[in-house]
């Protein structure tokens, strides 16, 4: 038992060490072995063991001289993320997106597949054209599989309980796409993944904490703690688009009635504006040839326009999306929140109202030290969301460097 347990402490140790130099070089870009051992503690042997394992196993490579500081030059390394990359899959509003990502978050292959006409039986055949299609002429070696998805996910055992939009339930996607592609296959939430691309690509939170509330088709939020992505215990932390915040609203698709997505969604509001169509105060006819062609450019146009039907009903959203901030604030205190998503492209009209909102649902005190922005959603930001996931879980990378993992 003894010499059982002594191995496996051998072999935590090195995979340890392993992940450690690694992510020294990937955050140096280019570092010599002896600036890996001051950096990380570790002795020089056990750095060049390290450092030999990896060159062989492609990971990383010599790059040639670095500068001198008296002695022999030292010889640089570096990661090599050309050689590397993860099969990214998001889904979105009416297509999923599918990329080739190397390890730096370059994009190096991107397709899409309409969802026009889709049926839930019919998704792994989906997914399977577009890994098929991204895999095609490729000699990049592929590290895992990622896969963004809406609604409730549950990245430890793979498994998709419920994303009401995609028709759902109890889906075990990732040992179908194990067993079909003898690869590592990881998948989130999609606004879980959103707030670790903020996090990790955007402009970050100084304080470690950040919540992205995504809204689209749906609302979702992706909580950061303490630099790293809080799945809730059920998994389904964030899963405010149905909260229900209007009482005798209207009936959700989950089946409750007065839900944040029935008010504030961009179909919703959609809908809502498309009413105000008959109206002849209305600026919309100007914009649109009929009811059915109001889009959320056509309600970005009325807004500019000073509409005050088209400014009420997006008002009005603000004021739902608030009561949920309202609610991050007062149980989590974070001082960052960032809404994104189709609707953040609605700007200073919405935001103010879900500042306003906020104010007058939460504590002042709080309200006072939370930074709520609107930032329009980066159109990578799921894909590099999905590769940072891939990368930490098979490489470790996202870990401070004297962390351990």
């Amino acid at each position: 038992m003894k010499s059982l347990l002594a191995k496996a402490t051998r072999q935590h140790t090195r995979n340890h060490n392993s992940r450690l130099i690694l992510r020294v070089i990937y955050e140096d870009e280019t570092i010599s072995r002896a600036d890996i051992a001051r950096k990380t503690g570790l002795t020089r042997t056990t750095v060049s063991a390290v450092v030999s394992e990896l060159i062989e196993q492609g990971l990383i490579e010599e790059t040639g001289a670095g500068q001198s500081t008296g002695g022999r030059l030292p010889i640089l390394l570096r990661v090599a993320h050309e050689a590397h990359g993860v099969l990214a899959l998001s889904f979105e509003d009416t297509q999923i997106v599918g990329a080739l990502v190397d390890m730096r978050g370059s994009i190096q292959r991107r397709i899409g597949v309409s969802l026009y006409g889709y049926r839930p039986e019919e998704l792994i055949g989906y997914l399977s054209r577009l890994i098929e299609e991204l895999r095609t002429d490729s000699t990049m070696h592929i590290l895992g599989i990622g896969l963004s998805m809406p609604g409730i996910v549950d990245p430890v055992r793979g498994v998709v309980r419920r994303a009401v939009n995609f028709g759902l339930v109890d889906a075990p996607l990732r040992q179908v796409l194990q067993e079909r592609y003898h690869l590592p296959v990881y998948l989130d939430n999609e606004a879980h993944l959103a707030a670790l691309a903020e996090y990790m690509f955007g402009s970050g939170s100084n304080s470690g904490n950040l919540v992205v509330i995504s809204v689209g088709v749906g609302i979702g939020a992706g909580v950061v703690l303490n630099g790293a992505l809080f799945p809730g215990d059920g998994f389904g932390a964030g899963e405010i688009g149905h909260v229900v915040v209007a009482n005798n609203g209207a009936r959700c698709n989950c089946g409750n009635v007065g839900c944040l997505e029935t008010v504030a969604s961009v179909p919703a509001i959609v809908r809502a504006v498309q009413k105000q169509y008959s109206d002849p105060a209305s600026h919309l006819r100007a914009l649109a040839p009929s009811a059915a062609a109001i889009d959320l450019d056509v309600i970005r146009q009325a807004l500019e326009a000073g509409d005050p039907g088209v400014i009420e009903i997006v008002e009005k959203a603000g004021y739902y999306l608030g009561i949920a901030v309202a609610n991050i604030v007062g149980l989590l205190n974070i001082e960052r929140i960032v809404l994104t998503g189709a609707l953040a492209t609605l700007g200073p009209p919405l935001l103010e109202a879900v500042r306003a909102s906020l104010a007058r649902h939460a504590l002042a005190p709080l309200v006072a030290m939370t930074r709520v922005e609107c930032i329009p959603a980066r159109g990578d930001a799921v894909l590099l969301g999905i590769a940072a996931m891939v990368l930490d879980q098979e490489l470790g990378l996202l870990h401070p460097s004297g962390a351990s993992p």
